[in-house]
């Protein structure tokens, strides 16, 4: 199959993959987008409560798109600040019908950014690589809608092929998609072990991976074998040199991410504390002075996570 064709494979599995927002997650999108005087022209729900479905344990994580960053913050340094390192990241506490507290973890970027980066524009892995995972779209327009649906089917088939030259035979296709997901793992600061959660985001979802390989390579062996046959030597060296730097120029962008996050993140360090305690176990105890001025204290903060071994 051409790309085009690979493509329309992929849309067609993304598009099968929808179903309607959860209660919650509808609520907390309503709230969002009546905090921002409803500017937002879609959202993204995804993540561990979009995976588990324990949205009433789980903050909720939605990537929202906005036609422009002065949407959100005005004119000034935060929108400068959004538009040189997206996304911008925003915290939002309600009280559900239920009576129960939501609480929001949600991303703001343009438009333009988001359809650029994630159908493979960036070199960074972080937005196609966490968006070639289950998604669950909501657009205020049909057409937006499919153009999600396309730029999220960009994000699998250009993980696929940055993998790719990775494998080494035709029998280790069926790892691409953990092997991928691990690769963009690395490039990140994470409490996980990389290889470990992949393997489990792809068991919990083996029939979408296994139907996303298919529409790439097709259902027999023949597609994988002329796949891997056609990768060679050279391909394989600068598919590692770029994972490589990835994993150098991932880990700048985060720590750069989690300073900015401080500004607009009330609950930032809260956050960050409850991920690193959720998967690598380690608790990191902190002052009351720490969580309300975490930039002041961030290399204090920096050190009690090293210490404790809790981001890899």
């Amino acid at each position: 199959m051409n790309q085009t064709e690979i493509l329309t494979a992929l849309k067609r599995q993304i598009r099968r993959e929808q179903e309607a927002l959860p209660p919650a997650a509808v609520q907390m999108a309503e709230a969002i987008q009546t905090k921002h005087g409803g500017c937002i022209r879609a959202f993204l729900y995804y993540g561990s409560s979009r995976r588990e479905g324990q949205v009433s344990t789980k903050m909720l994580d939605f990537y929202v798109l906005v036609d422009a960053y002065r949407d959100i913050h005005g004119r000034g340094l935060k929108q400068l600040a959004s538009i040189l390192v997206p996304p911008s990241v925003h915290y939002l506490e309600i009280r559900s019908e239920t009576g129960e507290i939501l609480r929001c973890k949600y991303a703001v970027m343009s438009e333009r950014a988001f359809h650029r980066r994630t159908s493979g524009g960036a070199f960074e892995s972080m937005l196609w690589g966490r968006f070639a995972q289950p998604v669950l779209i909501k657009a205020d327009t049909e057409a937006r809608y499919e153009k999600l649906v396309g730029t999220l089917a960009g994000a699998c088939l250009h993980l696929a092929m940055e993998t790719l030259p990775l494998l080494r035979s035709p029998s280790e296709i069926d790892e691409l998609w953990a092997r991928g997901l691990c690769e963009s793992y690395r490039t990140e600061l994470r409490p996980e072990t990389p290889m470990a959660r992949s393997r489990e985001l792809v068991a919990r979802f083996d029939g979408r991976y296994g139907a996303l390989t298919d529409a790439i390579f097709g259902g027999g062996q023949e597609g994988r074998r002329a796949a891997i046959a056609q990768t060679g030597w050279l391909d394989r060296q600068r598919a590692r040199l770029r994972w490589a730097a990835r994993r150098i120029l991932g880990k700048v962008m985060a720590a750069t991410r989690v300073l900015k996050a401080a500004f607009t993140f009330d609950a930032g360090l809260d956050y960050i504390l409850e991920k690193i305690e959720g998967h690598s176990k380690a608790r990191i105890k902190v002052t009351e002075s720490e969580r309300r001025h975490p930039v002041l204290h961030s290399p204090v903060l920096a050190w009690k996570i090293f210490r404790a071994r809790a981001l890899r």
